[in-house]
């Protein structure tokens, strides 16, 4: 994976130890531009010139070091990784330190560590980047609330004595009464959760005072017994020649959402789940402490999955997200919920054991190892096994802090970590065990291997791939099917996503999944996608001169972003063919925009200006991501399906769907959730605000655009969920 220039500041006396931290950084594939600096001024200087992307810094210099290095970048506000590098370094100057703020200690007879440690703190400061970008959209997107609410009716009660005396209509329907004399009489208090009763009895008091209370948030209760939280500000006014107290109630449901899952992102990782690094961190040091207090026992597993790397090079870190859910699933079934579980950094996951024997440690040790091994993973058509090393160091009284403990795992894993071998293939599955495999392990027929090998699979040989690709391409061989896209709101607009098929031997149709992998080594994406957008705008055509305003979604493969000439391509054929712009879709996975925003960005505007709109596609795992793509001119996100799967038993899933669909409106941009294939998902879904629908429920992908689009969308009586009257054109 081609990396970025790498901004490195040194802070040594030693050219030589300065040019081997360089030859490392540069053997693990970083591109540098660094210079060296041994003293205050010199220091102050290249930071003032800057910018930097990681400082290493020697502990200890003539007049100067790591310290006062540290700090320098402190006082100059810099979110940079500071790692000290050093020959050798006491206990308590390391926890000093560290202390103050230095992000890991290296010693130069360790130079393997520098490497992994400038990739793991590179991620985890662009990380805390993103949470604040993602902070700044948030409190931007609570001021344009605020002023929208300003503008607008807000919910006004008055009351006397704790009893409501009036109160306006958006007040009554926000409480859920129909009319004001089922109100009036009513104590203010049975609008209020009885936990936040006595707080809400001492804010009415002091706004009888001189200096009224600043509004405050309280859980509020509806007629129906149902909660929201409510932000109430009050005054004492004069209502009808009366002393009263007026309430303004603002519901801050969303907004509380969206803190939570601000909370929650603070805390996890968004992929796995799992707590992240920080969280773990925290945890970590709290379990110190309890040791040397308590007398009790921990331990701290660590485990480092083996060639992940390998498998995000050759397979897409797609196929390497899809490996890093089962481990983690595989983690919680083993260690169980309880356990603190966390992924600590790309492949490597953490676990606090807490008050466990020798004997018990060990015995968790070797069944997850067991199970880590028995673990097969599925891509492109052959079925991997997983493998990894495990460490444990143990907690006790003498263990000093968090980052000692994690540095003695870190050790022990790197020593016990098995040196790599050619990889043999392992024994494909019996039909018998096939039949007893969870269905996203794969199918008995399907040729197993290393996991070390992960690789595309290919039918026969790439000469194979090479020839049915090309002859595809020269004689069509390959087919449109065609997906709908429904609006859950009533539109009855036409939207198809256009998939892609390759015409079998024998006939039967071939996903693109099995093959897009081989036509990416084999060079050829980039002529596919013209042959889909081609069929594509010949298929529209002929929809519309049938009277059907149809759109298309089509996908796009990375490359497409960064090819100035698809879009002139495609602004001729749509010209030739008679197809307005606005009726085509171009749609790019969520990574591909990232991994160049701006090549990205520049496409879309390309795109706008001669009339197409824009789709990302598998957008929702990370939501810092969402800030990235503000500015963009983006008209759809396809929510990731990973979320939808889980939509009716998972609390945790809605509320963070609700939060992306509440940024993604306030950004004006539409949502589409994918992936739909119970009726019972719809009105969750609906409630949530989607704009659209897709999935298996309305109708697989068919080469026939046969869907009958609903002309209207009714709410049933019993269940607040849309309706379809939806048929197939057939």
């Amino acid at each position: 994976m081609e990396k970025k220039i790498l901004r490195l500041l040194i802070v040594d006396d030693s050219p030589d130890d300065s040019e081997l931290a360089v030859a490392t950084l540069r053997k693990a594939g970083y591109m540098l531009k660094n210079q060296r600096v041994q003293d205050l001024a010199s220091m102050q200087a290249a930071l003032d010139k800057g910018p930097w992307d990681v400082v290493l810094a020697e502990y200890t210099l003539p007049h100067f070091g790591a310290q006062l290095a540290l700090d320098l970048v402190k006082r100059a506000h810099l979110d940079i990784p500071f790692i000290v590098v050093t020959r050798n370094i006491r206990d308590l100057d390391l926890v000093k330190i560290m202390r103050n703020g230095a992000h890991d200690v290296v010693m130069k007879s360790q130079a393997a560590r520098l490497a992994p440690v400038v990739e793991r703190e590179l991620h985890v400061t662009e990380e805390r980047r993103q949470l604040r970008q993602m902070t700044q959209t948030l409190q931007e997107v609570e001021n344009k609330n605020r002023a929208i609410i300003a503008g607008s009716r807000e919910a006004i009660g008055y009351c006397q004595e704790g009893m409501h005396i009036d109160a306006n209509k958006t007040y009554l329907e926000m409480f859920g009464y129909d009319d004001l004399n089922e109100i009036e009489g009513v104590p203010v208090l049975n609008l209020i959760e009885k936990s936040d009763h006595p707080r809400f009895k001492d804010f009415l008091r002091k706004a009888s005072s001189q200096n009224p209370a600043e509004p405050q948030e309280f859980l509020s209760v509806k007629k129906d017994g149902s909660h929201f939280h409510a932000e109430l500000a009050i005054s004492s006014i004069i209502l009808n020649g009366e002393n009263c107290t007026q309430f303004l109630v603002t519901d801050i449901s969303k907004r509380k959402a969206v803190e939570n899952r601000l909370q929650y992102l603070n805390q996890h990782d968004p992929l796995t789940g799992l707590f992240n690094r920080h969280h773990f961190t925290q945890e970590l040091t709290k379990a110190i402490g309890r040791v040397k207090t308590e007398n009790s026992r921990s331990a701290l597993l660590y485990l480092d999955l083996n060639e992940i790397k390998e498998i995000n090079d050759a397979l897409g870190h797609a196929a390497g997200d899809r490996l890093l859910l089962k481990i983690a699933r595989l983690f919680r079934d083993k260690l169980g919920e309880s356990t603190i579980l966390a992924r600590f950094s790309g492949d490597e996951f953490t676990a606090l054991l807490h008050d466990m024997s020798e004997e018990q440690i060990k015995t968790a040790v070797t069944e997850l190892l067991s199970s880590l091994k028995e673990t097969m993973f599925m891509e492109g058509g052959k079925v991997f096994r997983c493998d990894g090393t495990i460490s444990v160091a143990v907690i006790d009284k003498s263990s000093e802090n968090a980052q000692a403990v994690l540095n003695k795992a870190y050790q022990n894993c790197q020593h016990n970590r098995p040196q790599k071998t050619a990889p043999a293939p392992v024994p494909a599955p019996t039909p018998q065990a096939a039949a007893s495999t969870p269905p996203h392990v794969g199918v008995a027929e399907i040729p197993a291997a290393d996991l070390h090998r992960a690789t595309p699979v290919m039918p026969a040989s790439a000469v194979d791939w090479e020839i049915r690709l090309k002859t595809a391409l020269e004689k069509d061989g390959f087919q449109l099917a065609y997906q709908p896209i429904v609006n859950l709101h009533g539109d009855p607009a036409e939207y198809f996503e256009v998939l892609l098929r390759l015409v079998g031997r024998h006939g039967e149709l071939i996903h693109a999944g099995e093959f897009m992998g081989a036509a990416d080594q084999l060079g050829l994406l980039a002529a596919i996608d013209r042959w889909v957008i081609r069929q594509s705008i010949h298929s529209l055509a002929a929809l519309h001169a049938e009277g059907r305003q149809a759109s298309f979604f089509v996908n796009l493969c990375p490359a497409a972003l960064k090819d100035p000439e698809l879009l002139s391509l495609l602004q001729k054929q749509l010209s030739t063919a008679r197809v307005k712009p606005e009726f085509m879709v171009l749609e790019a996975d969520e990574s591909a925009v990232m991994a160049s925003p701006g090549d990205a960005a520049m496409f879309m505007q390309a795109a706008r200006r001669i009339g197409c709109r824009f789709s990302v596609d598998n957008f929702g795992n990370n939501l810092a991501t969402l800030n990235s793509l503000r500015d963009m001119p983006i008209d759809f996100l396809k929510i990731s399906g990973s979320l939808i799967r889980n939509l009716s038993t998972d609390s945790l899933t809605r509320t963070s769907l609700k939060a992306i669909v509440d940024l993604a409106k306030a950004l004006q941009k539409q949502t589409i959730a994918k992936f739909v294939e119970k009726a019972d998902d719809l009105g969750i879904l609906w409630n949530l605000g989607f704009d659209y629908v897709q999935g298996n429920y309305f109708q697989q992908a068919d080469s026939q655009l046969d869907y009958e689009f609903a002309d209207e969308t009714t709410l049933s009586s019993d269940t607040s969920s849309p309706t379809w009257a939806a048929t197939s054109r057939r």
